[in-house]
Parts: C-alpha cells; sequence; structure tokens
C-alpha cells in the first residue's frame, strides 16, 4: 500500500492554501501525530458517500484506525451502507473541533465490508462499534443498538489513497 500524504501551506507562509511538502507513505503511521491523534480521540468525521444518482451524501461518522485502515461503522441498509456498498469510494474529514484551522482529508476506497452476522469475521464489526463507543462515549458496550432487535453493524475498512494534511494544534 502506498498512500500520497500531502501537507496544504497554512496562512501567513508564501503559497499559502496550495500542497507544499508532498511524500509518499506505507501506512497511516507514516502521518505526523498531530493528524494520527485526529483518529484516535473522538473526533467526529465527515464522511462523503456517492448516492445512486450520482450527487454527494455528506454525513457525521465516528472514525478510528488500525494502522492500515481507517475503520468506520454503521447499520446495514441505511442510505450510507447503500452507497458505500455500491460506490466504495469516499472522502473523510476530520476537523479539530478546538481549532478548525488543523484538519486533515482523507480519500479512499472501502475494502472491506463485513456484516456483523458474518460466522467467521463478524465479531469484528461488533468490537469496532464497541471500541467507537468506548473513545466516543466512553462506554462500552455501543448502548445505542435498536431495542427492537434486528440491527446488523457493519465495519467498512477504508484504504486511504491521498492524505492532504493543514496546520496544528
Amino acid at each position: 500500500m502506498t498512500v500520497k500524504i500531502q501537507e496544504v501551506i497554512t496562512p501567513g507562509n508564501e503559497g499559502a492554501f496550495t500542497v507544499g511538502k508532498e511524500n509518499t507513505g506505507k501506512s497511516l503511521q507514516d502521518l505526523d501525530p498531530t493528524y494520527l491523534q485526529l483518529l484516535e480521540t473522538g473526533v467526529t468525521a465527515s464522511l462523503a458517500t456517492t448516492s445512486a444518482d450520482g450527487r454527494p451524501q455528506l454525513t457525521p461518522v465516528w472514525v478510528n484506525h488500525d494502522a492500515t485502515y481507517v475503520n468506520l461503522n454503521s447499520v446495514r441498509g441505511r442510505l450510507k451502507d447503500r452507497n458505500l456498498r455500491a460506490r466504495p469510494e469516499v472522502t473523510l474529514m476530520v476537523v479539530n473541533p478546538k481549532n478548525p484551522y488543523h484538519w486533515m482529508t482523507i480519500w479512499g476506497t472501502i475494502e472491506h465490508v463485513i456484516d456483523e452476522d458474518n460466522a467467521q469475521d463478524g465479531h469484528l464489526a461488533t468490537e469496532n462499534i464497541d471500541a467507537l463507543a468506548q473513545i466516543y462515549l466512553n462506554t462500552t458496550p455501543y448502548p445505542f443498538r435498536d431495542p427492537k432487535g434486528g440491527e446488523v453493524r457493519v465495519l467498512y475498512q477504508v484504504r486511504p489513497t491521498r492524505i492532504q494534511t493543514f496546520g496544528q494544534p
């Protein structure tokens, strides 16, 4: 895996708001820790998918990572789920809530879709939503399951292809 990592030049510098340093990484671990923390500390990301009619669909999502993939989790059958299965190219934007001039945009492709009811790997979807609940709600297991049952959680693993970073915390 290779990821193009681009640093956007901050205001007050020559060439502001254009791409400055550019390099290639082998995993998310090649990111500066100030950007990796955006995926580790409960910052809600904006996920862009493409709807069946070709229009963009944006939704807030919880994210985490495993050094290779950015992990997302949803419920089977939702619009986001249908979009991700049919058109796996996505864009995520993560903005530091304490400083909107510290952000990261990730372009990537959904490489794995793991349904919770999959006998072999389904436990990964359950473990992921519980891990996300720990990060975002400081509780586990995930407390907002559909009380009527029948909800199937889905883990989507996004392989980044390009990452742009901007600013410092």
